[in-house]
């Protein structure tokens, strides 16, 4: 008898369509996993990156392409359109606006500039000031930024005399909540990423000519290679008589702050020296391949540094997707063009399912990593809707520490088991029957018990404890629930 005989259901990451990620049966589609809390940005490459999905929603500008000149739009100072062109400028503050945008929503923008004199700022922002998107030279450019106040007004302006022109300005809602993120990294089978939130401060991630980025007498050119997105361009950094690249910002001293790049070396020795928020030295040696590199550190000061040099004469790498994000490990990339960009958090679960799941007596198997060794709980959990009717396998505050529980009204089955590193990919089962539990990990029983009662009303599965709080965040291949209680030959086969 096949194992796939005894389950009821079935989680892989194998594909998704409308916000569910598919499981392999029922093909009815009860046992799908639904995402509740979503994700930002897209990337989908060859290299090790996260395949974010994402909605575009429709158009929420009228007359964007300004064939009905100034139509829609409402205009001040110096504004004119024709032709399909809007000019705005050149005055002390000139601009055109539409009431069109939300607070707390997600827009991804696209201008087409087709002149700029170069001349003060011309610039999207917020009616309260807020700068969105500052436009620095002629072509098409495209951001996305979270609106961030009360008034729906979008301006397009310019302000200190700049003048310029737009022949199309797009705004989209950008939707990602009931999307599940599947990781493509490390090779073989993908799996479903689930992260913390997490805000990538570093305004231009991707395009070091910008301001933002101090090139202290290092020589960093453009370049039309192939980034680890899979798209044309990247910077090449060469080591002449300096070879700093990096940026420094306001952070919180005390708080942990991880600094990313990904790399690869061009010509000389690979040798590279990526700075902590505390401005402390980290040596790496880059390869031919792109690679990341992170380091972590607690800051000092209220001054948070990211910068990344080439540490001999004539060396010369390639650089792309920076990252700077509070937290103690690094994260997905989060790519940003002019702004800050923050990527919501992952919480997964599929509720009404009590057909699928045998409260009396059953198997949760699953296959998972963690992200990182950081002293909290994070949880994969069978519940009724709260934490007294549960089973849960868990990811312990202490170290390298996998835990599982069963609770019926109180806790009747608790036991930990060390791993060498949660970091490494282990496959979990916790057995429930009245007076019979076990734990089986990585083909081994480690923990059995012979007393106590199993839990009632189990109708969900949940990245967390039951009740929405201690969110799994891991990587996980794959989840099954069994019905029945599995035999030992069983519990050894899946989970070897």
């Amino acid at each position: 008898m096949s194992l796939l005989d005894d389950v009821s259901i079935v989680v892989t990451p194998n594909g998704y369509k409308s916000g569910v990620l598919y499981s392999v049966i029922p093909s009815s589609g009860a046992g799908d996993l639904e995402v509740v809390r979503g994700t930002a940005a897209t990337r989908v490459d060859e290299a090790g990156l996260v395949n974010y999905a994402e909605i575009i929603g429709s158009e929420e500008v009228t007359n964007g392409d300004f064939a009905s000149d100034l139509t829609g739009w409402t205009g001040y100072g110096i504004t004119s359109a024709t032709g399909g062109v809007a000019t705005i400028g050149a005055s002390a503050n000139s601009g055109i606006f539409q009431t069109i945008l939300t607070q707390g929503v997600t827009y991804t923008a696209t201008v087409n500039v087709t002149s700029y004199d170069g001349v003060g700022t011309a610039q999207f922002i917020n009616n309260n000031g807020t700068n969105i998107y500052t436009i620095t030279e002629t072509g098409i450019q495209t951001f996305t930024f979270i609106h961030s106040i009360a008034d729906a007004t979008l301006l397009l302006r310019g302000i200190s005399n700049a003048l310029f022109s737009v022949s199309s300005v797009s705004v989209k809602e950008v939707t990602r909540d009931n999307v599940p993120r599947i990781d493509y990294s490390g090779g073989g089978c993908p799996h479903i990423l689930a992260e913390p939130q997490r805000t990538n401060t570093l305004t231009y991630s991707e395009d070091f000519s910008q301001s933002f980025w101090n090139q202290t007498t290092a020589t960093v050119t453009s370049t039309t290679n192939t980034n680890p997105s899979g798209t044309s361009g990247t910077y090449s950094v060469e080591r002449v008589t300096g070879s700093q690249l990096g940026a420094s910002f306001s952070v919180t001293s005390g708080n942990d702050y991880t600094a990313s790049w990904y790399v690869r070396n061009i010509s000389g020795t690979g040798a590279i020296i990526i700075k902590d928020t505390n401005n402390s030295t980290n040596n790496f040696t880059a390869t031919s391949e792109w690679q990341r590199f992170s380091v972590t550190a607690n800051a000092s000061s209220g001054t948070g540094r990211c910068y990344m040099q080439v540490p001999t004469i004539n060396d010369e790498v390639e650089v792309w997707g920076a990252q700077f994000e509070e937290g103690s490990y690094a994260t997905s990339y989060i790519p940003t063009s002019g702004s800050t960009v923050t990527r919501n958090q992952d919480q997964f679960s599929r509720d009404g399912i009590s057909s699928l799941i045998n409260s009396t007596e059953g198997v949760l198997f699953v296959e998972m990593a963690a992200l990182a060794n950081d002293g909290v709980f994070r949880i994969i959990t069978l519940s009724d809707g709260g934490t007294t009717n549960r089973v849960s396998l868990i990811y312990n505050t202490s170290s390298n520490s996998i835990r599982v529980m069963v609770v019926s009204t109180s806790t009747v089955f608790d036991t930990s088991n060390s791993v060498t590193s949660t970091l490494d990919f282990h496959k979990i089962a916790i057995k429930w029957k009245l007076n019979d539990f076990a734990v089986w990990i990585d083909g081994v029983e480690v923990a059995t018990d012979t007393s106590g009662a199993t839990p009632v009303g189990l109708d969900r599965i949940v990245f967390d404890v039951g009740n929405g709080s201690l969110d799994f965040f891991g990587k996980v291949k794959q989840l099954q629930v069994y019905k029945t209680a599995l035999s030992d030959t069983q519990l050894a086969a899946l989970t070897s």
